[in-house]
């Protein structure tokens, strides 16, 4: 589904020869993030999650990177539809958005898992009062991949062993099993040459090295041809 993100200004370009088009500046709402110590690799995290998800179209919100301070920042956008509030997905929300938006929702079960997110908690803007403009997007990475541990070294480690890392998940009690395994293929058909384009950036980023990148690379192949065992670990998903 098309997903809109908020305008905040817009600002009318002066027209140069002869074209037909009438571009204007604009500047969107977006929330900035940095690397911090509770999560010294979230702009790498970010980053790396939100390609992984366009590679697999799993319904995130889109960002982008910028430079700020000492280098690379993110910048999640935010999601926005014309005349509605969309706060963030409250905890006796899950089963409505689970039930309304069902595809979308094994889709970031399944991704979750993936990664190793372990904080997706109400992540999420979905649109509940109207049936004629759909929107789900999944939010919020950074203690994923690098970060789903203590440290990156056993972040790595875990997601390569088949770790659930998932303690919890908001859409575990409400979305079909066959739906969520729909997804945990298309992940374990990813190929090689996608996920390490997506992973590893030819270049050190940030405090994240290439070995580091290549070894995360690895440890996603791996998990992704186990996920199908992983998930079911779960009891309580249906």
């Amino acid at each position: 589904m098309p997903t809109p993100y908020r305008i905040n200004k817009i600002t009318p370009l002066r027209r140069t020869g002869h074209g037909i088009t009438k571009p204007a500046a604009c500047t969107l709402h977006g929330i900035l993030k940095f690397d911090c110590p509770e999560s010294p690799h979230l702009v790498y995290n970010e980053f790396v999650a939100l390609r992984l998800a366009q590679a697999l179209r799993i319904p995130v919100a889109d960002g982008v990177l910028t430079i700020a301070g000492d280098g690379y920042a993110y910048a999640s956008l935010e999601v926005a539809l014309p005349g509605l509030d969309l706060p963030d997905m409250r905890k006796s929300d899950y089963p409505k958005v689970a039930n309304r938006y069902p595809d979308q929702a094994a889709a970031i079960l399944a991704f979750d898992y993936w990664i190793g997110n372990r904080d997706r908690g109400g992540n999420v803007k979905a649109a509940m009062l109207s049936q004629h403009m759909p929107l789900f997007r999944a939010f919020d990475h950074q203690f994923a991949l690098l970060d789903a541990e203590k440290d990156h070294m056993t972040s790595i480690e875990v997601l390569k062993r088949g770790d659930s890392i998932v303690r919890y998940h908001p859409f575990m009690l409400s979305v079909p099993r066959d739906r969520v395994m729909s997804w945990v293929a298309r992940i374990a058909c990813l190929s090689v040459d996608i996920v390490r384009s997506c992973c590893v950036l030819g270049q050190p980023f940030r405090t994240v090295m290439p070995d580091t990148q290549s070894a995360l690379c690895e440890a996603l192949l791996i998990r992704a041809k186990r996920l199908s065992s992983i998930i079911p670990t779960i009891p309580t998903l249906i």
